[in-house]
């Protein structure tokens, strides 16, 4: 009798032992799926170089689509060609029309309704950049300087640009242009500021026919029978804007 009641519990004790090693490997497996998720890292790289093929000019109404010929106003006028990571793309010229000789000054607006400018910085370091204008004097169709004491203006610049991500150039919005190779500020970007293609642009009101944001104004007497022109000439310089 003793010995069957010893049997019986010594069944007990490994029943029990065998039930804790199964519990204790149930246990251990939950821990091990627990650690789930897992993490693994990896690498997206690229690497960009400054560009130096000439930019075409764009659209200066909507700068995310290209323009052919660059600027329909002036089919002739091809852009600059000029190439390099830092570029002055294109300049527009401008007409004033044909007018009878006043007796007194005169103010005469541009026929030329969407004349525009268009820098490319894609130098990647965002050192900012300057365009500055000056003008000559007008000549007739000799060479002889005529319109003396003429004055070109530019009023209300805007600038926009395809980017999204770079903040805007400051333009200025009214520059007096002497015609005697005075230079002055038409449009600066900061540090930081101008990356990729911005265009400048006097544009006339859509309801007048003539642009009132570039005039000539002409003293009374300079003005000499013939065709008259004068030379602007664009600078862009890599100096940051202030």
């Amino acid at each position: 009798m003793k010995k069957l009641t010893m049997r019986k519990n010594f069944a007990t004790k490994l029943t029990l032992v065998g039930t804790l090693s199964v519990l204790s490997l149930i246990g251990t497996s939950q821990s091990t799926f627990a650690a789930l998720p897992q993490d693994g890292k990896s690498k997206a790289t690229i690497t960009f170089t400054p560009g130096t093929s000439p930019v075409p000019p764009v659209d200066p109404t909507d700068p995310s689509k290209p323009i052919d010929p660059a600027d329909p106003e002036n089919p002739t006028d091809p852009p600059t060609g000029n190439s390099g990571p830092l570029s002055l793309d294109y300049v527009s010229s401008v007409s004033f029309g044909s007018h009878e000789i006043s007796a007194g000054n005169e103010i005469y607006y541009s026929t030329s309704k969407k004349p525009f400018i268009q820098v490319s910085d894609r130098r990647g370091t965002g050192d900012g950049w300057t365009v500055t204008a000056a003008a000559s004097s007008f000549k007739d169709g000799e060479g002889k300087d005529v319109l003396k004491g003429a004055v070109l203006t530019l009023k209300n610049a805007e600038v926009l640009s395809n980017s999204t991500s770079s903040e805007k150039p400051t333009p200025e919005q009214q520059v007096t242009l002497t015609t005697d190779g005075t230079q002055a500020k038409i449009v600066a970007a900061k540090e930081n500021t101008g990356l990729g293609t911005w265009l400048t642009r006097w544009f006339a009101a859509q309801s007048d026919s003539e642009n009132k944001n570039v005039t000539l104004s002409v003293p009374a007497g300079s003005a000499i029978v013939g065709n008259h022109e004068a030379t602007i000439t664009w600078t862009l310089s890599d100096a940051p804007g202030k």
